[in-house]
């Protein structure tokens, strides 16, 4: 879609096959229900009527969920503490000018993973590398890296590595560590 006319078309069209179009912009449409909802048959039929064509839907969600991890890569690296459980959801619905219920979503179903624990992930990951290349302590890696506590970092970390950050420096140190984690981007003191 080009034009505003060319998004009124669209927007007309998806409201005659009774949906609800949240959100119409060039190449993406956004629609109250769920796509398994939709009857794409018929919507192709209208749209190529009108000389569209309906892209495939995965790789508009794959560009999300690009878009997605980009955002809290962003987010780790300069505002970690908005990655805080319960608090990530407003700012990547606003950076992405999408309702978190539909990231959520759309990750989930792509990732087999949900935002939460991708996020708990990258910060531990972030944390795993910072105690493996800097000489910061514990605490000070989860004030860096937007902990509201030690223990919150340290209860996170066990879940995920399997030990406390403490013992992971420690076994590190040693060359005792086999670690099949991957690596996130740092965030900057």
């Amino acid at each position: 879609m080009v034009c505003s006319k060319c998004i009124l078309v669209v927007r007309e069209h998806l409201v005659a096959l009774g949906l609800t179009p949240l959100r119409v912009e060039l190449g993406e449409v956004e629609v109250l229900v769920d796509s398994t909802a939709i009857d794409w048959p018929r919507l192709r039929q209208c749209l190529e009527r009108e000389g569209f064509a309906v892209l495939d839907q995965s790789s508009s969600q794959q560009r999300l969920v690009a878009q997605i991890k980009a955002v809290i890569a962003d987010l780790l690296q300069h505002a970690p503490a908005e990655l805080r459980s319960g608090h990530f959801s407003q700012p990547l619905s606003q950076r992405l000018n999408r309702r978190f219920a539909h990231l959520s979503d759309v990750f989930s179903a792509l990732e087999g993973t949900s935002l939460e624990q991708y996020v708990i992930r990258q910060r531990v990951g972030a944390a795993r590398q910072l105690l493996e290349t800097s000489a910061l302590s514990v605490s000070r890696i989860a004030r860096q890296l937007g902990y509201s506590s030690l223990g919150h970092l340290s209860r996170q970390f066990q879940r995920e590595i399997g030990t406390t950050p403490s013992t992971y420096r420690r076994q590190q140190a040693s060359g005792t560590v086999d670690s099949p984690f991957f690596t996130p981007a740092i965030p900057a003191e």
